[in-house]
Order: C-alpha cells, then sequence, then structure tokens
C-alpha cells in the first residue's frame, strides 16, 4: 500500500486558482489508478476550506484540532505555545516512517520520517523580490526555500520553472522532474448550434489577475491605442474589481465604454467566452505554465501570448507572439491575430495541441514519482 499525506492548506486559503486546481484534479485520478494508493488530505487550521474538497473513497479527510483557543492566556503559555502545537500535530499526523509528505503550498511537518515531495509552480516571489518585499514574503521564501531543499523530489510544472528551481536553489537534475498541467474537460469546442451567452460586439479576452508580472497594463495601453478598438471591446476575467488607478486609466483614455470586467464567473461560461471571442491575450513578462493559453485553444480560439519561455513550452506555434515589453509589438499581434480569427486550419492545429496535455498524464507522471520514492523508505 502506497501511503500519502497531503496538507491541503491551498484548499483553505484560496477558493479557486490554478495551484488548487492541480490537487483537485490529480488527487481522485492517481487514487483510480493504482488502488493501492490511500490518500489523508488534512485540514491543520481553523479555517474552513474554501472550495470543495477532492473525493474519493481513497481520500480521507483529516482535521488537525486547533489547540490556539485552550492556549490562553497567552502570556502564560509562551514558548511552550508552539511546542503544544507541534505535539498535537505530531499526535494527528504521525511520523510518516513509511509514508510520503506532500504539501499543497510548501508547509513541512515536524518530524517525518518518510519522504517528503514539493511542488514548484513557478519562481515569482524570488524573481521579483521588489514585489514580494513585506516580512511574510521573505519568510514565506525562506519556507519554501527549506521544502526545496528537504525534499526527496520536487516536482515542476514546466522544464522554464525547473531551470529556475535549478538556477536559485542549486538542486540537482536527478532531484527535479517536469509534470505539465492541463486543462479541465469542460474546456472544448462549441458544438454545430451551440450558442453561449457573449458581448454585443466582438471582443477580445484577458484571462488571469492583473497583478505587475501579468502585464495587465501593458495591454491597456496598447488596446487604448489600437486602431480596431472601435470595432472589437475588451473582456476582462479577473479575481477582483477595478483599482482606482485602473478605473481613472480608463476614464481619461475613454476605454470605460469598451473594456468589460467579469468576476467569478465558472468553466462553462469561460468555455462560451473562449470559443467565442477574437482571441486571448496573455501578456505575461512570467509564467511558469500558463493553463488559460491550453483553455483556450481547447476551445478552438486564437491565441495572442508574450514571446516567453513558458508560453512558447505550452503552446508551440500555436499563438501569435510578441515582445512582453512593446506595445506597438502588441498592437501588431492584434491586427495579425484579427486576419486569422475564424482560420479552420489555425483552429484545428491549436485544438490538437492543447489536446497533448491531460489531467490523467499528470496524474500518472506524478504517481510514478510517488513510487520511485517509495523505494527508498
Amino acid at each position: 500500500m502506497l501511503e500519502l499525506v497531503v496538507d491541503g492548506v491551498i484548499f483553505q486559503y484560496q477558493a479557486r486558482g490554478g495551484v488548487s486546481r492541480i490537487y483537485s484534479e490529480i488527487l481522485p485520478r492517481m487514487c483510480e489508478l493504482d488502488s493501492s494508493l490511500r490518500i489523508a488530505l488534512l485540514l491543520k487550521d481553523r479555517r474552513a476550506p474554501r472550495q470543495p474538497l477532492p473525493a474519493h473513497p481513497s481520500i480521507t479527510h483529516v482535521a488537525v484540532p486547533h489547540v490556539d483557543p485552550y492556549l490562553r492566556p497567552g502570556r502564560l503559555w509562551g514558548k511552550n505555545a508552539a511546542k503544544v502545537r507541534r505535539l498535537v500535530d505530531r499526535l494527528w499526523i504521525g511520523d510518516g516512517a513509511g509514508k510520503i509528505w506532500h504539501s499543497t503550498y510548501f508547509t513541512r511537518p515536524d518530524v517525518w520520517r518518510g519522504a517528503q515531495v514539493v511542488t514548484v509552480v513557478d519562481m515569482i516571489y524570488e524573481l521579483y523580490p521588489d514585489l514580494f518585499n513585506a516580512p511574510y514574503d521573505q519568510q514565506f521564501r525562506e519556507q519554501k526555500r527549506r521544502a526545496v531543499s528537504e525534499a526527496a523530489a520536487v516536482i515542476c510544472i514546466s522544464e522554464t520553472t525547473r531551470r529556475d528551481v535549478q538556477a536559485y536553489y542549486g538542486v540537482g537534475k536527478d532531484k527535479t522532474f517536469v509534470v505539465p498541467l492541463a486543462h479541465s474537460d469542460s474546456f472544448h469546442p462549441l458544438a454545430n448550434g451551440e450558442r453561449a451567452a457573449q458581448p454585443s460586439k466582438p471582443f477580445l479576452l484577458y484571462v488571469g489577475k492583473r497583478t505587475h508580472y501579468k502585464n495587465f497594463n501593458l495591454l491597456l495601453e496598447a488596446y487604448g491605442s489600437w486602431p480596431g478598438r472601435t470595432e472589437v471591446d475588451l473582456v476582462v476575467v479577473s479575481d477582483s474589481a477595478w483599482t482606482p488607478d485602473e478605473q481613472r486609466y480608463l476614464a481619461e483614455s475613454r476605454l470605460d465604454s469598451h473594456v468589460q470586467l467579469l468576476i467569478d464567473i465558472n468553466d462553462e461560461q469561460l468555455r462560451g467566452l473562449y470559443a467565442q471571442a477574437v482571441a486571448l491575450v496573455y501578456p505575461s513578462l512570467y509564467e511558469g505554465f500558463g493553463i488559460p493559453l491550453l483553455e483556450a485553444m481547447a476551445c478552438g480560439c486564437t491565441v495572442v501570448a508574450s514571446d516567453i519561455p513558458s508560453s512558447r513550452e505550452v503552446a508551440g506555434d500555436c499563438p501569435v507572439y510578441f515582445d512582453p515589453t512593446s506595445a506597438e509589438d502588441l498592437r501588431g499581434a492584434l491586427d495579425k491575430a484579427l486576419q486569422q480569427t475564424g482560420n479552420p486550419e489555425q483552429r484545428a492545429a491549436a485544438i490538437e495541441h492543447a489536446a497533448n496535455f491531460s489531467w490523467n498524464k499528470t496524474a500518472r507522471q506524478t504517481l510514478e514519482i510517488y513510487h520511485s520514492c517509495a523505494t527508498g523508505l
């Protein structure tokens, strides 16, 4: 029997997103692939899960008691409070003998005699320390470094991430494994006669957060000075409302009537947008992988992507690429995409390319890594 302990902390802090989706997709699939696999999914905080937990008869949800309410007043417990927390964790989690630990977000058990596996999705905190410079950010970098250094196997979601992990942490190539991600099965072309709700005008589509490295500001700049904006709107699917700076820019640029923001839409709604968009625009300066690229291509959507290593690795020759530091280059790419939209050969090539990625493959490759680690236990 292969015993896996997964710290499900990501499900308690993330309502939706790429990291939590990895485990939601692969944990049940690995149980289907290997009947000997048993997974204990830990919830170690008083926070309730913010999304449904992966479910399968071979997955057990384990709630580790939260003892802080009993360690009061704090001045009496002092440093002993941390010792009590570690003791409770150890009693519920065990010492790990003969088991594998895999945290969803770089946590480590206090005592663990088994193997540890860690997944690195990107190196944003390391590449952009000036953007992540709060005390917690530095603590997180140290936590991540320790988790990687103690792991028997480091899973990287792309060769791009693997190279960054090796460069920043000095991890040997024999310890790192590339396991690509995939897109949900719900993303596929609309059937003949099938229609989805959409904006009244043709539109470009942006999907994702709008933080610095996502390069959303460049998209706004390029779109605002693109002649095609009079005929083609921009639809933004993101996780938060406009910031005051964004609202001011849209108003001053007279773009507010051309740019629509959608928050918290489901996969079926997103599928409809992909299927009917003029193009998905993916302007990131850096990505560990880029699931929206595959989602769009699986729906037959033209893709305009920044020319960065991970996009080349994931999407191949399918997108129209542009220099992510040049608004002028992006405007030219939008013109090319407008000409390509609806091209049946390019559409078929994108759908075929996206089909090379699947969560079943991701689950199978991850399971193989677990088994290789288990041989040393």
